[in-house]
């Protein structure tokens, strides 16, 4: 099968029909037959057979889709690299974050880009730190924005600014104490802990290894954004990045830094070797300027 018969095939696998197949496509209705009867010929089996109004792919079609999923995404992804190299500066900005930074910040930075570059398109995904690095990796998203990452064989990492954990509380637990904290000051509190936060987890269990404390957590949540919002209804206190503790929030969550200070980075992620597209490079350095 040839470039065009796989995407045939596939419109008319995922549309269940040859004239949505055809919609989908922007071609002529009898183009898309045309084509599938030629690759069924070549293959010597038929694709689809018709049940009333609609076509129902073969075993031999259900087969032949899991070989050529791949092959589809790349011809997609082919297509967005050659609208982007046709409008270099607007082309689609496809992008993915860890939670942590799509609560609030990078929403802002992206509808303010947009206010500035009307014809920008955004291709926004969130994923878990882990799963991010693979999205990069299999050039499903072209740059990633991380907290604290480590380095990655393969990936590039760009430092765009700075941060801390902070201590959240919504019960006035920290009111009397001094502005900056101790991580041996949390102890004897309800704590929420977060179930698996990448690379800022393994921060801070490194600095309450230094000094010897521990905490006991009946509360786990599975993001700083759920942990946040476990504080504000009163179920104890949580360490966070300021990123999240700083968000739009209920009106009684407040937060204080630690002494000494335990900072991150924020980073911009992208593969070795590939060069950003213009439109991603000039939206990673909108967001250098701005993301303070």
């Amino acid at each position: 099968m040839n470039l065009r018969q796989i995407e045939i095939f596939n419109a008319v696998y995922t549309c269940g029909s040859i004239s949505e197949a055809a919609r989908h496509l922007n071609v002529a209705q009898p183009t898309v037959s045309k084509i599938l009867k030629h690759a069924e010929d070549q293959l010597g089996f038929l694709l689809f057979r018709r049940v009333r109004s609609r076509l129902i792919a073969t075993s031999e079609a259900n087969i032949l889709n899991k070989e050529t999923e791949a092959i589809y995404r790349q011809i997609a992804k082919l297509k967005a690299t050659a609208e982007n190299l046709k409008n270099p500066r607007d082309g689609k900005i496809r992008l993915v974050s860890v939670p942590a930074l799509s609560i609030e910040i990078l929403p802002r930075l992206i509808q303010k880009y947009r206010d500035k570059n009307k014809n920008a398109q955004f291709i926004y995904q969130t994923e878990h730190f882990g799963n991010m690095v693979a999205t990069l990796s299999n050039t499903d998203k072209e740059i990633g924005f991380a907290l604290n990452p480590p380095k990655i064989d393969g990936i590039d990492a760009i430092k765009i600014s700075d941060g801390e954990l902070v201590c959240i509380y919504g019960r006035g637990e920290f009111d009397d104490y001094p502005d900056r904290l101790k991580l041996s000051d949390l102890k004897g509190f309800d704590y929420v802990s977060i179930e698996d936060s990448g690379p800022l987890s393994e921060l801070l269990d490194a600095r309450l290894l230094r000094e010897g404390i521990s905490y006991n957590s009946s509360l786990i949540a599975q993001t700083y954004f759920v942990a946040r919002n476990m504080v504000a209804i009163g179920s104890g206190i949580a360490v966070v990045d300021e990123i999240t503790a700083s968000s739009q929030k209920p009106e009684n969550i407040r937060y204080k830094g630690f002494n000494p200070p335990i900072r991150f980075t924020v980073s911009a992620l992208h593969v070795k070797g590939r060069p950003l597209s213009p439109a991603t490079e000039k939206f990673l350095n909108f967001v250098k300027n701005h993301i303070k």
